[in-house]
């Protein structure tokens, strides 16, 4: 009885924490305390996408144009993202999207099914530190296209919010974008190369508990694992943050480690009693 008890705290402490090895330097990480497991990078991993304040997360540093930019199509399905008679402009001032430059603003897009027609590999760019968020939207990238952050070396993340019962389903992320999936929500990244793609700068998903993501197959979980995240722990790190069916893989939170330890607790006093 005693060795189950100590089992069940290792376990709990195993729960807990992850050891993980950055440059010879071991690190001893708490996933809800910490979840910036990777220094070199500093990526924020929320535990859970708090909805109400998604689209707030990623303010620009430099405060370039944080005016927030909403949808405004009535259409039942949308064929052109940049097409101006789908958004409302009026806190920004602008009156269209350039398709040649990226996005600097804070853009959100709720109640719409978008079918996303453009050539292949032309893609949707998110500038450095702005957001583009999804509610209640599916989003589908009908070539081989995504959306992805700006070639060029800062190591600043763009984001894209995938929230409140949303789906997308593109070619690939690529350049420096991180993909946020809250609880109700789903991505699918259908590429057969590198989908969740770090060549020029890494990108990553962070995935809330019983989020979804779809690779284009089992061992594309593997390949790209260290760039998919559950509560600042990555699929490289433990696998098991992941139950499958099929190529979609679903989140699983983790046990709450506070009631494991109390648990442990009450089982040793309770031996201590017999003891006595």
């Amino acid at each position: 009885m005693k060795a189950f008890i100590l089992s069940l705290i290792l376990i709990t402490f195993a729960k807990a924490a992850v050891i993980t090895s950055v440059e010879g330097v071991i690190l001893v990480i708490d996933p809800i305390e910490n979840p910036t497991i990777n220094p070199l990078v500093n990526i924020q991993r929320p535990v859970e996408i708090n909805n109400g304040d998604v689209i707030n997360l990623n303010e620009s540093e430099d405060k370039k144009i944080d005016t927030t930019i909403t949808w405004n199509a009535d259409e039942e399905e949308i064929y052109d993202f940049y097409d101006a008679q789908n958004w409302d402009f009026l806190e920004s001032g602008l009156e269209e999207f350039d398709r040649e430059l990226a996005i600097t603003n804070i853009l959100t897009i709720t109640d719409s099914f978008i079918i996303e027609d453009s050539p292949a590999y032309s893609h949707i760019e998110i500038g450095d530190g702005f957001s583009v968020t999804l509610k209640s939207t599916d989003f589908t990238f009908q070539n081989a296209n995504g959306f992805t952050g700006v070639n060029d070396n800062d190591n600043v993340y763009s984001t894209l919010n995938i929230t409140d019962g949303s789906s997308m389903n593109a070619g690939f992320s690529a350049i420096g974008l991180e993909i946020n999936v809250d609880s109700t929500s789903s991505l699918t990244l259908r590429g057969f190369g590198a989908s969740i793609n770090s060549q020029v700068e890494r990108s990553v998903v962070n995935l809330s508990p019983n989020a979804q993501l779809t690779l284009s197959s089992i061992e594309k979980f593997a390949q790209q694992g260290d760039d998919i995240y559950l509560n600042g722990v990555s699929f490289s790190q433990n696998p098991s943050i992941l139950k499958f069916n099929g190529t979609t893989g679903t989140a699983i939170p983790e046990p709450n480690s506070f009631l494991l330890m109390s648990i442990c607790v009450l089982l040793l006093s309770i031996l201590r009693g017999r003891r006595n």
